[in-house]
C-alpha cells in the first residue's frame, strides 16, 4: 500500500500535466465562445466517430472516410457568419496556437486569412489539426483531434463540405518535417 500511494500520485501528476498541455491550444478559445449565441458551434464526440466508423459500405470513398473516422477523437467547429469581427477573431484565435504547434500552411489575400496548424504525436501522426479562417464578414475555427496522417485527411478533404478544407490538398503530405515543410 505504501508503494501504491506514490505511484498513484505520480500518475495523477502526469495526467494533470498532459491535461495542462492539451488546454494550451485553441481549446481555450473554443471554451471562451462556445456559449456565445452569435456563433454556430459544432462538437462531434469520440463516441459519434466510433459509431460512424462501424457503418458498412461498398463505396471506396466511403470506406476511406470510415477508416479515417475510426482514428478521430473529436471535431470542434466555431463559425460566426455575417460579422465585422472575422479578422479580429482570427488574430485572437491565432494567439492560442503557440505551444507545440507547427504551421503547415497559411494563405492570405485582400479579404481572407487562412491558417493550418498541427501538433504531432510520438508516432509522427496528427494529434491535433487546427484550421482558422478569418475574413471581412465571417470567421471559422476548426479543431480536429485523433491519430491520423495528413495523407489520410487530404485524401478525403475534397469530399468534406467544410470551407477551407479544399486547401488540405495543397499541403505537403510529408507533414511539417518533410522535404517541402523542412525548416
Amino acid at each position: 500500500m505504501k508503494r501504491l500511494i506514490p505511484l498513484v500520485a505520480l500518475l495523477c501528476l502526469l495526467c494533470s500535466s498532459q491535461l495542462a498541455v492539451a488546454q494550451t491550444t485553441i481549446d481555450k478559445f473554443f471554451q471562451k465562445y462556445q456559449n456565445d449565441n452569435s456563433f454556430t458551434v459544432i462538437n462531434i464526440t469520440p463516441k459519434m466517430f466510433s459509431m460512424f466508423s462501424k457503418v458498412s459500405s461498398d463505396d471506396p470513398d466511403a470506406k476511406k472516410v470510415m477508416t479515417l473516422a475510426s482514428k478521430l477523437k473529436g471535431l470542434r467547429i466555431l463559425i460566426k457568419e455575417d460579422t465585422k469581427d472575422g479578422q479580429r477573431l482570427y488574430r485572437e484565435a491565432a494567439q492560442f496556437l503557440t505551444n507545440g504547434m507547427e504551421e503547415l500552411m497559411s494563405l492570405r489575400d485582400k479579404d481572407t486569412d487562412l491558417k493550418f496548424m498541427v501538433r504531432e504525436n510520438a508516432k509522427g501522426n496528427v494529434a491535433e489539426l487546427v484550421m482558422l479562417v478569418g475574413s471581412t464578414n465571417e470567421f471559422l475555427a476548426l479543431l480536429l483531434m485523433g491519430d491520423f496522417s495528413i495523407e489520410e485527411l487530404s485524401d478525403i478533404a475534397g469530399s468534406m463540405n467544410i470551407d477551407g478544407f479544399e486547401n488540405l490538398g495543397k499541403l505537403d503530405t510529408k507533414g511539417p518535417k518533410g522535404p517541402k515543410g523542412k525548416k
